[in-house]
């Protein structure tokens, strides 16, 4: 077995060994992976884009399980796999972080949790067609994104632009529609998680968690970027 497909490998200590590994899984079934790594594909349908996730990650050797860093902490990149259909087109939004609704008033874009998530990402494509069983859709080829300063400038904006509704108590007029390539979104198990939040006039309310995401189209147009740049 190559060593990039080592099962349960330890964190790449380079970009350059993570690439590899990432590359390594281009052209197998998420079915494959599982076999490679000894693991069922159980967990039912509300799993599979979380499921698909975590044996990436195992087989990419992520170490960051559930702190708020970096999925490759040492090399300071975040891993995302990405549903798309036969044509490239990206299927859903992607989560990049929840958002501590106390202490995002008194952030800035540069020290953001966001910003941090986003600094570098490994995008690795996964077949979504909805008739395709979990284990038949296939791994794409893998890119290592660092934001343009074009696309900074555009994910700042919208940031800030959240950001200072939530400030101001506006928290419930925030929609998904709002934000060109960074939206908020719900983000909580089920209706009864609440969190609290500045209203208006400065009183405490009670809302449901919430996370900021990228829009389908934003991850799209960069993807396809990269795709043209690596010919």
């Amino acid at each position: 077995m190559s060593a990039a497909l080592l099962r349960d490998p330890p964190p790449p200590k380079t970009r350059e060994e993570l690439l590899d590994r990432a590359q390594a899984l281009s052209g197998l079934t998420v079915g494959q992976l599982a076999a490679r790594l000894r693991t069922s594909l159980d967990g039912g349908p509300l799993r599979t884009k979380g499921r698909i996730g975590e044996l990436v990650e195992r087989a990419l050797g992520a170490s960051a399980g559930n702190l708020d860093q970096p999925d490759f902490p040492q090399l300071g990149i975040e891993l995302k796999t990405i549903p798309m259909d036969e044509l490239g087109r990206v299927r859903e939004s992607t989560f990049v972080s929840t958002i501590d609704l106390q202490a995002l008033p008194n952030t800035e874009w540069a020290s953001s949790r966001v910003r941090r998530k986003l600094a570098r990402v490994l995008w690795v494509p996964v077949q979504a067609a909805g008739e395709l069983a979990l284990g038949q859709r296939q791994i794409g080829r893998a890119h290592l994104w660092e934001m343009t300063d074009e696309e900074e400038a555009l994910l700042k904006a919208d940031w800030q632009q959240l950001a200072g509704r939530i400030a101001v108590g506006g928290i419930e007029e925030i929609s998904a529609h709002l934000g060109e390539a960074l939206q908020i979104r719900p983000k909580a198990a089920n209706a009864s998680v609440q969190v609290e939040v500045h209203g208006p006039e400065g009183e405490f309310l009670k809302t449901g968690p919430r996370g900021f995401y990228l829009r389908a189209r934003f991850t799209e147009s960069l993807l396809w970027r990269l795709s043209d740049e690596s010919g």
